[in-house]
């Protein structure tokens, strides 16, 4: 391993950034990182849509007819779904650029930056909706080799059907593993030139491609450690968000519990009180992944910074 190893000569100096950053507190700033953090550290949870009821004892007419009814709500409430789905990723997308100029610039105007990079977003939006689409067309190939031969001969499983198994299961892992390393060196490296050289996202692979090919093995050790830093940093989070919830439920529970010795038997009564205590442990659960957040988003910039010295983007 070369002894000039930019993943780990960077640790220093990404903690000390964050460090600076985030201390003393200052309130504006954090949530402002923590509305961010929102889009770029969070996720999109699809409800269960398959929960029905059909109505009935059995399997007859009864259920046909309901279906028939339930048919136009489920769709919508799918189309619904998909909507909000394809418009978070599209905000996600934009925030990565406003993420990028707000720790290069250190100003944290969000709405005058969300406008400025709607147009890149659009484009790392359109370029992560076609790679997921790809993706999904692989991986339905893929089982497709695997599964027509039995449906379509309709005989039992035999030794070949399991030797093909075995080959197509991590062929499908591997197609996943590589779009996802696309996608997440498209965010850490290329979403950052684009904003230099103010290109598409074609064009900051590009610009990425020469550093990245002749200067594989530092690449592959920044992969593996921001891996690392990661899944380390979930869990932490993971615990922390924990411990912060369970408290601040401390005296919901106290009040439901007083309730519920006063003889109110009201389940409304108790769903209000579910209000407030998401309306407080939401925003406490986006600041506890502030400095996770950007620790591993200063990081990317700093590396990237050490692959194309060109591609500096902080001070």
């Amino acid at each position: 391993m070369a002894d000039d190893t930019y993943a780990f000569d960077e640790l220093e100096g990404t903690l000390n950034r964050t460090k600076n950053l985030l201390w003393p507190i200052n309130w504006a700033i954090w949530f402002r990182l923590a509305v961010i953090t929102l889009f770029v550290g969070g996720g999109f949870s699809f409800p269960n849509v398959f929960q029905y009821n059909f109505p009935g004892d059995d399997y007859g007419a009864p259920m046909a007819g309901g279906f028939d009814g339930f048919a136009p709500l489920f769709f919508g409430v799918i189309a619904l779904v998909l909507i909000l789905a394809l418009f978070f990723m599209f905000v996600s997308a934009t925030v990565q650029f406003v993420f990028v100029e707000s720790l290069a610039s250190r100003s944290f105007r969000l709405a005058p930056l969300f406008s400025k990079h709607l147009g890149k977003g659009a484009r790392l939006f359109a370029f992560q909706l076609a790679l997921s689409v790809l993706m999904l067309l692989a991986m339905a190939a893929i089982f497709l080799v695997i599964f027509a031969p039995m449906v379509l001969g309709g005989g039992s499983i035999g030794v070949s059907f399991s030797l093909l198994l075995l080959v197509l299961i991590p062929a499908a892992i591997l197609v996943a593993l590589i779009f996802g390393l696309v996608i997440q060196l498209t965010v850490d490296f290329v979403v950052p030139i684009m904003l230099h050289d103010d290109c598409g996202v074609i064009s900051g692979w590009r610009h990425l491609w020469p550093a990245v090919s002749s200067q594989v093995l530092q690449t592959v050790v920044y992969i593996v450690v921001k891996l690392i830093l990661a899944v380390l940093a979930a869990i932490v989070e993971a615990i922390l968000i924990i411990l912060a919830l369970i408290v601040i439920a401390i005296p919901f529970a106290l009040i439901g519990i007083a309730l519920i010795a006063l003889g109110v038997q009201n389940i409304a009564i108790f769903l209000i009180l579910l209000i407030p205590y998401l309306i407080i442990a939401i925003p406490a659960a986006l600041l506890i992944q502030v400095p996770f957040v950007t620790f591993l988003r200063y990081y990317s910039l700093l590396v990237l910074g050490r692959l194309a010295p060109r591609y500096t983007l902080l001070a």
